[in-house]
């Protein structure tokens, strides 16, 4: 392969769009032929998504740096590659939580080709599966009540037979005490020992590859990297520079990136999503154990990224260093992360994709500020820094962190690249459950939903059981869902978001966990993702508004949607704001904190009176025409203020 330039690809489309996909772990295969869609009429400016989405998002983004060398055409290949098993291949795990992996499958009924085991064949598998995942546990356990039932046998009459029965009730309950017990210490002990998960990522060896090694390398190949550029890193994604001494390493703005590739993680250690790249670069990672998640290459990039510096707010690069050679020096050594160019997109892939028990997660460091340990250590360094002699060796207390699943906090990061008004469209790709009464139809349009008007898509509905198990399981699974994805499906009927979704819906024999999908079925989805890639297409491209004589496209109307939207909003919000600035009362020459510069004031001033002014026009606003304003598009919205993530 060649190294270019992918700044200027030739052919390029030149309509431009933001691309966000939904999490669903093997439901993935789906963004391939969606995004070969799209790409095919539309250059990729921003891509994310989170879980399964970020897998989709990282390969998108890879595809449109490589663009000109076959990108698109090595993307839409990929679903093939998972054919005939190789899927379920990818997922290896450690000797120590090897049973487990066949009996999470076995439980949900996913663990061989074919449709969804379920009643009898389903309980009985799982069954055979606890028996072989356990067999000394179940030999030990069974063993005494099996031993009293043949001698029940070997005698006669009433006795033998009481002997069978109580041998037999021993050994079922012998054996379920035996093999809960061995299972309770795999979840107790093995499985936090193995970073909380079944399975790290990395394969037993080249010819056999983990899905991290397999996805890093699809990575590189989709973007079209030579060797000696690869992993892929951010910061060439955000240049178009294929090799990292050309894109200079410097952090481009996001509306000057040339590829914006983001995604979601979870911190479970502080209960809330990031965003990746973080521009935070407070977090520290331990070598020793990341060579266990992630292949040498890649491990090898991140050691060799140069040392970054800190921040505004995040301290003196004198004191940074120090962190860093006190972090260097104690066991575990750490190491600083680099500074989000040198970032390998794997490494925030994986961060995103560690479905819990399934993947491992992923652990990182940071100091714990608020320990007296550490602010002993902090003031001892200052004042060694002013007296000029030596700074502590040690006394930072470090706390780690444990990343998860983007899905469990953003599953469906609609909002990312949002913007006041668009500049161009995001589509996104959400993925979901038929309809009750739908099936699978031949015709791929038939099993693809989207908004084809101003009107709401009817929101998806789970039906809860009302009596039995199944009643207590599905309200369980519905309140989880519900906490998982509240805010993102509060986005699905949302003016400006929801004419730019599109559904793609599966069978519960489709995507998920099924990761003995057959070759038919990875087709089907693929197929099914190249549809719903092409109605968006279509949808923002042609004609559409006003249906009787469409002279609008999908396009135009969105924008006009959204102005709408806007304005709708900033009346309650000017309102609320005239309240606050009666109140003020602070002069911003001598404010209590965050002080500014002269010409920072000057600005400040000039564009509060142009607030005071927005404010004074809408309390002088006819009420008729306010009403008019804010009546539509429904359902209305608001403007706060909320925290990055």
């Amino acid at each position: 392969m060649t190294s270019t330039d992918t700044s200027g690809t030739p052919g390029t489309p030149a309509a431009q769009c933001d691309v966000v996909m939904k999490g669903g772990i093997t439901s993935g295969v789906v963004y391939p032929e969606a995004l070969s869609q799209i790409g095919a009429s539309y250059r990729f400016r921003g891509v994310g998504g989170a879980s399964a989405g970020a897998i989709g998002a990282a390969i998108g983004a890879a595809a449109e740096f490589g663009r000109s060398s076959g990108g698109f055409a090595r993307m839409a290949a990929l679903p093939g590659q998972l054919r005939d098993g190789r899927l379920a291949a990818l997922f290896q795990p450690q000797a120590s939580t090897r049973p487990l992996l066949r009996l999470m499958l076995a439980a949900t009924g996913h663990d061989r080709p074919g449709a969804q085991r379920t009643g009898p064949g389903k309980y009985s598998t799982l069954f055979v599966a606890v028996l072989t995942a356990f067999p000394l546990a179940s030999l030990v356990g069974l063993a005494p009540g099996l031993a009293l039932v043949g001698y029940g046998a070997a005698i006669l009459g009433t006795p033998g037979v009481l002997l069978i029965i109580v041998g037999a009730l021993l050994a079922i309950g012998g054996w379920v005490v035996a093999v809960g017990l061995r299972l309770m210490s795999k979840l107790t002990v093995d499985v936090p020992a193995n970073l909380f998960g079944i399975c790290r990522g990395l394969g037993a060896d080249s010819d056999q590859p983990g899905f991290t090694d397999w996805l890093s390398d699809q990575i590189d190949t989709v973007a079209g990297l030579p060797q000696e550029a690869r992993p892929l890193r951010f910061g060439q994604l955000w240049t178009g520079k294929v090799h990292m001494a050309d894109a200079d390493g410097a952090d481009v703005d996001p509306a000057d990136r040339h590829i914006d590739l983001r995604m979601i993680s979870t911190c479970l250690s502080q209960g809330r999503p990031y965003e990746l790249p973080w521009q935070a670069r407070t977090f520290f990672y331990d070598p020793e154990t990341w060579r266990t998640l992630f292949p040498g290459y890649v491990m090898d990039a991140l050691l060799a990224a140069p040392s970054s510096a800190p921040l505004p707010g995040e301290g003196d690069a004198d004191e940074w260093r120090w962190e860093e050679r006190v972090a260097a020096a104690r066991t575990p050594a750490l190491v600083r992360l680099p500074a989000p160019a040198f970032l390998p997109v794997i490494v925030a892939t994986r961060l995103s994709l560690s479905f819990p028990l399934l993947i491992s997660a992923v652990p990182l460091w940071t100091i714990n500020r608020g320990s007296p340990q550490t602010q002993q250590a902090i003031s001892a360094f200052r004042e060694a820094a002013a007296s000029r002699t030596e700074p502590p060796t040690g006394g930072l207390e470090f706390s780690r962190l444990w990343f998860t699943d983007g899905g469990l906090c953003s599953n469906f990061p609609v909002h990312l690249f949002d913007a006041a008004l668009a500049s161009r469209p995001t589509f996104a790709i959400n993925l979901g459950p038929f309809l009750a009464g739908q099936t699978v139809s031949p015709d791929q349009t038939q099993n693809v939903t989207y908004a084809r008007s101003n009107r709401s898509l009817p929101p998806p509905y789970f039906e809860i059981p009302e009596r039995g198990f199944a009643a207590v399981g599905g309200f369980a699974s519905a309140v989880i869902n519900t906490a998982r994805n509240w805010q993102d499906s509060s986005h699905l009927d949302f003016p400006g978001f929801r004419d730019r979704i599109v559904r793609v819906m599966q069978t519960k024999y489709e995507g998920g966990l099924n990761l003995y999908m057959d070759g038919t079925t990875i087709d089907g989805l693929a197929d099914r993702g190249r549809v719903a890639g092409q109605v968006m297409v279509d949808q923002f491209m042609q004609p559409r508004y006003p249906a009787a004589t469409p002279a609008f496209t999908g396009w135009d109307n969105h924008r006009w949607v959204r102005y709408r939207a806007l304005l709708s909003v900033l009346p309650l919000w000017l309102e609320s704001y005239a309240r606050g600035r009666k109140v003020l009362g602070i002069d911003p020459a001598a404010p209590p904190s965050y002080g500014l510069t002269v010409r920072g004031r000057e600005l400040a001033l000039n564009l509060t009176a142009a607030l005071d002014q927005a404010a004074e026009v809408i309390a002088a606003a006819d009420p008729e025409a306010l009403r008019d304003l804010t009546d539509a598009p429904r359902p209305q919205g608001m403007v706060r203020r909320i925290p990055q993530t």
